[in-house]
């Protein structure tokens, strides 16, 4: 079955194909990943940026990494005390190899990180030229972390929740609606929040093919301020993509909604934006969302619960 999508539906004429491109007709399961990222696997070549990747890793990971690089530098150079013979390191006591290591290693780490407390010291000239050469790395190696954590400090990220699901729902009198909800799970002030919704569909016109986009036309694209959850609508009139389409339409035409938001953090004085998308077994018919946000009497203040921006409800009964 062929869903035809009316070339008006959204606000733009022509067809609008996101860069993706029209040929994408066998297309994985979903164009934009749940974390926003490209459903793209880049082979035959690319530039791989450490830089990127140091910036773009989780928190947990970086810092495991800086421990882990801190660690290892350090027993390279323990090694290399070891190797120019312990007799060349001042201070130290007999024992095992892995009692020589460790003492090793904390001279390493003291000359790394210039703290030099006077109880191990280098004897000789290569002992004394291992400990210049650590003690430069460590001068780079702490410039360089410095420089990564005020980056990734200063880096502005968003933390836009997306409800798991959009929902197909009475709107107004006798029209139905797209709807999903978004909002701030941070506490920080976003301004001038727009919204941007296309979507995209298989077309068979002419017994060929193709991938289909455009954006969609929403009640409301743009908010000045982001205080609670904003309910994202697309009134589905004639005009609409989704008229008159059930859910094994919009499934035989591997629809994929793809969301843009925008907005400026007042913290950062700089843009964010989030993306997410939505795929046909994630478009729900016939339930509504709860209601997120209450009036507190006591605080005299308004209560947003986060953890209701996925909850839906059968619609009641007329």
């Amino acid at each position: 079955m062929t869903m035809k999508f009316n070339k008006n539906s959204g606000k733009k004429s022509k067809d609008n194909d996101l860069g993706f491109g029209t040929g994408m007709t066998e297309n994985p399961q979903r164009f934009l990943r749940k974390d926003g990222s490209f459903n793209v696997i880049r082979k035959g070549g690319s530039d791989y940026s450490i830089y990127q990747k140091l910036l773009e890793m989780s928190w947990w990971k970086f810092i495991a990494l800086t421990i882990f690089n801190f660690v290892l530098i350090n027993c390279f150079f323990a090694l290399l005390f070891l190797l120019n013979g312990r007799e060349y390191i001042a201070g130290t006591e007999q024992g095992s190899f892995s009692d020589h290591f460790m003492q090793a290693f904390f001279l390493s780490v003291q000359t790394f990180t210039s703290v030099g407390y006077g109880a191990l010291s280098p004897v000789g000239l290569n002992a004394n030229l291992i400990s210049a050469v650590a003690a430069l790395v460590g001068l780079i190696s702490f410039a360089i972390a410095t420089g990564l954590f005020f980056a990734r400090f200063s880096k502005p990220k968003a933390r836009i929740l997306f409800s798991n699901q959009a929902i197909i729902t009475p709107y107004r009198e006798e029209e139905m609606s797209l709807q999903f909800r978004i909002a701030n799970l941070r506490n920080n002030k976003l301004l001038d929040v727009v919204a941007t919704v296309n979507v995209s569909w298989l077309e068979n016109k002419n017994g060929k093919i193709r991938r289909r986009f455009t954006e969609l036309a929403l009640e409301r694209d743009h908010l000045f301020f982001f205080p609670l959850n904003w309910t994202i609508v697309h009134p589905i009139t004639p005009k609409s993509p989704f008229y008159k389409k059930t859910p094994q339409d919009i499934h035989e035409m591997k629809t994929e909604i793809l969301v843009l938001i925008q907005g400026y953090d007042e913290t950062y004085a700089q843009t964010i934006h989030s993306n997410e998308s939505y795929i046909a077994n994630e478009i729900i018919f016939d339930v509504q969302f709860v209601k997120m946000y209450y009036a507190s009497s006591h605080l005299h203040s308004t209560v947003l619960e986060l953890d209701k921006i996925s909850t839906v409800e059968p619609i009641p009964e007329a």
